[in-house]
């Protein structure tokens, strides 16, 4: 039917278009929020000769009448799109959660006579229809050339949408929406890569409250542009530059183990990510509520640890991945990287890239609740393709003293808060430690400390396992900091507490060369510009909290790193302070700001400054004796 002139018959994105002589095409699409485009436009054509749009929602032609149940054959997002001597192919893309992998093709019935009109899709390329229109188009063509979908693809397609191979290993694979299986004897990992750090980072400008008009503006900034970031490498000189180019030692021999996109069923889980995965809406509780009760916080953390038990203390994880540092509480922090960055949904990008996060999730913020919850559900709706390792305050004997314990009993109940903050503990413990990105990138939340010299040794651990069980390595792992800069080597005194240490960029050296690693990744301190290079680029620290505490006024950041091992951060910087109505200005007494619930924490046990404060190492012992600096 025709549209009205001028005006596209909707609003769409993860479409195709494409031209055959003076009409464009467009097929597919999504609305957000993972709905497709309704069926009555799903193909639309705009005739620029009469300035005209036309839509089609009669499915097509082909001999199953376009539709397979409720949904038209061109209902999807993300396909490819061809057009050769005025036929169109639509290939692939997804419909709802799942990979499609049929193929499409039809012509413009009115493209001679220039008039408004739609795609006439022909039908799967194993159809009748299909055969048909490839006799009216040029004769008989040889059997094997008669179905393209099976062509295509060695394993050989039927003629459902979507097709899969008969491996049930692929099927489920392909089905779930993930990464179809490489074929045997293939590499998952590009030969002849290395790992190294993008000379530019992606900044993204905060919004402020009075109607900046630069809020959201996305730019590209050389990394030697940052003031604090390169002050390790720079032996403590911050306007000394480095290249951050990496020699990485020769490609591991073996393949990566391959990781399957499984998605889960409903539960507890479900309503989570429904109530909290809005990067873009979602709002605090006004009453301090949570969306759980005891119970279902039950649900959720036996559903989890049941995964965790079956990983191993170091997780192989694919590239492409996200890399997120310490978010402690501060889910609007993790909403906002979300957003800005894409998120773990089919909506997002989770059936393009994994999430890998590196510990700290609970203490200090306001919402601890809602990060943990969150990041389990995801866990459990994508247990291959979300990661979770353990940071230091994932320990009971922390997570008492810096603000969990007193969230869950303040917004649970004295008896259910203290089960809930008891079993989230049980989990903790079962935790894996540690994360290895294609063979050469190994992520922890803290270091190597001084025993730490294989990764064999992080292997070894046995979950489920406490500090103090864990002993010098888990407390290495999970509490040891770099030295000030690439100027003091060796092992140093930690300001954090008696028997910890910082390390040097010598041991950062000796243990990648020793287990052929070319970079290490971790968390753990609060670092100015969200990330920051150490050991000549061997070293990368990333934090994703912004203004920790709300008084380092630090930028947050994640690391992307790419198929080809290239190591983009990307960065979100603080929010300007929310004030109170009725308040002249956010120093007014009677102007709280928002999120000031855990301040009485913060105000007994001080958080360790950044590095780049007040001289580094040094400038923590004022307070050294004390938790304070955990």
């Amino acid at each position: 039917r025709r549209g009205v002139c001028g005006t596209a018959p909707s609003a769409r994105y993860q479409h195709t278009a494409a031209f055959v002589d003076c009409r464009l095409h467009v097929v597919g699409g999504a609305l957000g929020g993972g709905r497709l485009v309704d069926k009555d436009a799903e193909l639309a054509t705009l005739c620029t000769n009469a300035g005209t749009w036309a839509v089609s929602g009669d499915g097509g032609e082909g001999d199953d009448g376009g539709r397979q149940g409720d949904a038209s054959v061109t209902a999807r997002c993300r396909h490819a799109m061809a057009v050769c001597k005025g036929c169109m192919f639509v290939y692939g893309g997804l419909r709802g959660g799942v990979l499609l992998d049929d193929l499409l093709a039809g012509t413009d019935a009115k493209a001679e006579t220039n008039e408004a009109g739609t795609l006439g899709i022909v039908g799967k390329a194993s159809s009748p229809a299909w055969r048909a229109w490839q006799l009216a188009r040029g004769g008989e063509l040889p059997p094997e050339q008669m179905d393209i979908g099976a062509g295509m693809n060695a394993y050989g397609k039927g003629e459902g949408s979507p097709s899969t191979p008969d491996d049930p290993a692929v099927n489920a694979g392909v089905k779930s929406g993930g990464r179809p299986p490489p074929r045997p004897g293939s590499h998952t990992s590009t030969p002849g890569t290395e790992v190294r750090l993008h000379n530019r980072a992606v900044v993204v400008a905060a919004a402020a409250d009075s109607g900046d008009h630069f809020g959201g503006l996305v730019r590209q900034l050389s990394i030697d542009q940052f003031e604090n970031e390169a002050r390790r490498v720079s032996m403590g000189t911050p306007s000394a530059q480095h290249s951050a180019q990496l020699s990485s030692p020769a490609s591991a021999s073996g393949s990566t183990p391959i990781m399957q996109r499984v998605r889960s069923m409903g539960g507890v889980h479900k309503a989570v990510l429904q109530h909290l995965l809005k990067p873009r809406g979602w709002e605090p509780p006004s009453d301090r509520s949570f969306i759980l009760s005891a119970e279902s916080i039950s649900d959720l953390c036996d559903k989890a640890e049941a995964i965790f038990q079956d990983e191993k203390s170091v997780l192989q994880v694919r590239a492409p991945v996200k890399i997120f540092g310490d978010l402690h509480g501060q889910f609007v922090d993790l909403m906002r990287l979300f957003a800005e960055y894409g998120s773990p949904s089919t909506a997002g990008d989770i059936n393009y890239i994994d999430y890998l996060f590196l510990g700290d999730y609970v203490d200090r913020g306001n919402h601890s609740l809602e990060t943990l919850c969150l990041l389990l559900a995801l866990k459990i709706e994508h247990p291959n393709n979300v990661h979770l390792i353990r940071g230091n305050h994932e320990a009971s004997d922390i997570n008492a003293l810096f603000g969990f314990r007193t969230e869950c009993v303040e917004r649970l109940g004295e008896e259910q808060g203290i089960w809930v903050w008891q079993r989230f503990n049980q989990v903790f413990n079962w935790l894996p430690l540690a994360a290895s990105i294609e063979g050469k990138i190994l992520c922890m939340h803290g270091g190597i400390g001084r025993c730490i010299s294989k990764v064999e040794q992080i292997e070894a651990v046995v979950r489920p396992v406490t500090m103090e069980g864990g002993g010098q390595l888990l407390m290495d792992l999970l509490w040891s900091d770099p030295t000030d800069n690439d100027g003091i080597e060796g092992l140093q005194p930690n300001a954090r507490g008696p028997g910890l240490v910082t390390f040097g960029p010598d041991r950062v050296r000796d243990f990648c060369s020793n287990n052929n690693l070319s970079m290490l990744v971790r968390a753990h301190e609060c670092v100015m510009d969200g990330f920051e290079r150490f050991a000549q680029g061997h070293l990368i620290t990333v934090f994703s909290a912004t203004n920790y505490c709300g008084t380092a006024n630090n930028a947050g950041a994640i690391l992307v790193v790419g198929r080809d091992l290239l190591v983009v951060p990307k960065l979100i910087h603080p929010l300007p302070p929310t004030i109170k109505p009725g308040a002249e200005s956010p120093g007014d007494e009677g102007g709280l700001l928002d999120d000031m619930w855990m301040s009485r924490i913060n105000e007994e046990r001080p958080p360790t400054p950044p590095r780049q404060r007040g001289g580094g190492n040094s400038a923590r012992v004022a307070g050294a004796g004390s938790l304070a600096f955990f």
